[in-house]
């Protein structure tokens, strides 16, 4: 997992898609931007543009991937997320789902940290977060990068 500023995006090389994200942040008017996925490089990378209605952490579930690296940036304001290591994830309430790849844990997280707006989290496969957690709901982008 990896906190930091947006400014700082550039500097991470865990991915060849880096480059194409900060280039496309740059170029993009995030204020209009429909909501939806976006192509940027088939499905190697792409975006979701989401509204995520207001949650109580307790009632947001776990999830992990096993295709794709997500960078979440939060862009309506500050978003709480919860993360927790593969390997203190027990309860599987949702198995992985191939086409979604996606599969669900039970909440509550081992940690809760504050993403505040102009910074990034990204979560690796394997690890347990629970995102988009926020009082007055929240837009976000989760750019997915395949592994």
């Amino acid at each position: 997992m990896i906190l930091d500023s947006l400014d700082n995006l550039s500097g991470y090389v865990f991915s060849p898609y880096i480059s194409q994200i900060v280039q496309w942040l740059e170029n993009t008017d995030l204020s209009k931007i429909q909501y939806g996925k976006h192509i940027l490089k088939g499905d190697f990378l792409y975006v979701n543009c989401d509204w995520q209605d207001a949650r109580l952490k307790e009632s947001v579930s776990l999830e992990t991937h096993r295709k794709y690296i997500d960078v979440q940036i939060p862009l309506s304001g500050d978003e709480l997320m919860g993360y927790t290591p593969a390997s203190m994830l027990d309860t599987v309430i949702c198995p992985y789902d191939e086409s979604r790849d996606a599969a669900f844990y039970k909440a509550p997280a081992q940690n809760y940290f504050l993403v505040r707006k102009g910074m990034f989290a990204v979560f690796f496969p394997g690890e347990g977060h629970a995102p988009a957690i926020s009082d007055k709901g929240i837009r976000k982008l989760v750019f997915k990068l395949k592994i």
